[in-house]
């Protein structure tokens, strides 16, 4: 696994069997050759997390350098996913190179796994294919703020600059405000003629007075007779309206109005003679 090292990588090379012989040894020593400036270090596996390493502090993790037997747990994958740098990468090889591995890098963070051919190295390991994951570009628990906010177009943001009239601009002497009797012509001045308010009844400059259908205002009346229609004089059928409300019938014509003193002349409107339909 020494081809894929550069110098100046630090370099953590993970084992759960240890190798006979020299063979450890001789293989950190090719592995530091080819790191030369950079760190290399050695840990059991199943003492990864006890050994303090720091976050993001590897460039490369080696597993299953000393034996293809070696199997990792989701557990450890994910601890080598911490100490690894962004983008850094971990190489495994063992006899399950293959999908169950796959799936478990992919579980622990690893991204763009893929496998990597070995060719026979100076140690004597026969060729075999091992697995090399990437950690991602980010930290591992980093947090990015993600704002679903729609894009303001340059029109409508010009558009709130233009309506926009702030304390300052109201202050400042340059800003040349509208007086509002300046809008105002002569005419509105002038206050209107109570009788030029009222609605003429047929009324028009060429047309003569004409009466509308069922005209209730008494037109039609005084058009007919040629005589202004004289208010209807109010009879009291019980003789109580005099008193109130409360002596008076559902239809009397002086309801809603005071009492007052028997004989007292009361004047009503066309509209209060007139029983309701």
């Amino acid at each position: 696994m020494e081809k894929f090292i550069k110098q100046g990588d630090n370099v953590l090379i993970v084992w759960t069997v240890p190798p006979t012989g020299d063979k450890m040894q001789t293989m950190v020593n090719l592995i530091k050759t080819k790191s030369s400036t950079g760190v290399v270090q050695l840990e059991n596996a199943q003492r990864l997390k006890m050994g303090g390493y720091d976050s993001s502090s590897y460039d490369i993790v080696i597993c299953g350098l000393f034996s293809a037997e070696e199997i990792y747990s989701n557990e450890i994958f994910a601890e080598i996913a911490r100490v690894l740098k962004p983008q850094g990468k971990v190489y495994v090889k063992n006899k399950n190179a293959g999908s169950s591995t796959t799936s478990t890098l992919k579980l622990s963070g690893f991204i763009n796994i893929v496998e990597a051919g070995l060719t026979e190295s100076s140690t004597g390991d026969a060729a075999s294919q091992i697995l090399v994951g990437e950690k991602p570009h980010f930290e591992v628990g980093s947090s990015s703020k993600l704002s679903f906010a729609k894009k303001k177009t340059a029109q409508e943001e010009n558009a709130k600059t233009v309506w926009n009239l702030s304390a300052m601009d109201m202050n400042d002497d340059d800003v040349e405000l509208i007086n509002d009797d300046d809008l105002l012509e002569e005419e509105d001045l002038v206050v209107p003629d109570a009788t030029s308010l009222k609605g003429g009844c047929g009324t028009g400059e060429t047309k003569p007075k004409k009466a509308c259908k069922n005209c209730t205002c008494g037109l039609a009346e005084e058009l007919e007779t040629g005589k202004t229609p004289q208010p209807k004089a109010a009879t009291s059928a019980c003789g109580s309206c005099y008193l109130g409300d409360a002596f008076r019938c559902a239809s009397c014509p002086y309801l809603g109005m005071p009492a007052f003193k028997p004989g007292e002349k009361i004047s009503l409107s066309n509209r209060q003679l007139t029983a309701d339909s």
